[in-house]
């Protein structure tokens, strides 16, 4: 190709000047193609190592997501299978004291207690429920949240209420689950820390997207001390959104907390 130039730059007679014009421009062209070779090899080289580090961190957030889900699945079990069957043992214990009880005082305190003991195996069931990710599976992301407010205006005197917009669609069973564990991070949060009077939770549907918002009237927080020193709730809460889409969280002191996360339902 050279060659095929240099017979060129003959032809036309060019002066010495001007065939060293050339020249010099030719070698610039080669040298700043190779420069740029290079360079799409070096970027080319950190996109795949930046594709791999974040391939081993989504690997990383999956395996501590699932053994926190085993946690749960076996505290569930275990409050089902065990703990609830025992407490049941002690009612049936306290029914049959109560049956031969003669003293009407005593009797009336007996009958108190099974009453109390009722409402705590029922909420043990709830939290059981709750906690297990496959009975979590096998409702809507809004039967999921229901039950989880059910459970708490139960143990709670806290208004909640869930709204939703847009027209509801089934979503990935992983993200749902994840989904539905933002939201006990987030009322779990806002319950210890914020002690509100109204939490209000809303699904909007669009395409390819969901927008959940979890707003609470709560005492709030501050932002940049609470981002810096983040405790283990807001831990496992960005651990989760991270593999879903992105979360935000907006809180002010004395008016309250809301947190918005989009999941990528696409």
């Amino acid at each position: 190709m050279f060659n095929y130039i240099f017979d060129i730059l003959k032809d036309t007679r060019l002066s010495t000047s001007g065939f060293i014009f050339i020249i010099g421009t030719l070698i610039l062209l080669v040298i700043m193609l190779v420069i740029i070779k290079n360079r799409n090899k070096q970027v080319m080289h950190i996109t795949e190592k930046l594709e791999l580090k974040h391939q081993f961190q989504s690997e990383v957030l999956q395996t501590q997501i699932e053994v926190q889900e085993q946690s749960f699945k076996y505290f569930s079990e275990e409050v089902h299978d065990n703990i609830a069957q025992t407490l049941s043992l002690v009612r049936m214990k306290l029914y049959k004291t109560a049956d031969k009880e003669m003293d009407a005082a005593l009797k009336a305190r007996i009958e108190d207690s099974n009453e109390l003991l009722a409402k705590t195996m029922n909420d043990l069931r709830n939290l059981s429920h709750v906690m297990n990710g496959g009975l979590v599976l096998k409702l809507t992301l809004e039967e999921s949240i229901e039950k989880e407010l059910s459970y708490i205006k139960d143990i709670n005197d806290v208004h909640c209420e869930l709204k939703v917009t847009g027209d509801a669609y089934d979503i990935d069973p992983q993200k749902k689950l994840l989904t539905f564990r933002i939201v006990q991070e987030a009322i779990n949060n806002a319950l210890k820390h914020g002690k509100p009077k109204e939490i209000i939770i809303s699904l909007e549907y669009q395409l390819g997207m969901l927008t959940l918002l979890v707003a609470d009237n709560g005492c709030g927080f501050n932002m940049k001390d609470t981002i810096e020193h983040k405790g283990l709730g807001l831990h496992n809460m960005y651990v989760r959104a991270k593999l879903l889409g992105e979360v935000f969280i907006e809180s002010t002191i004395d008016k309250g907390t809301t947190i918005t996360l989009n999941v990528k339902t696409t």
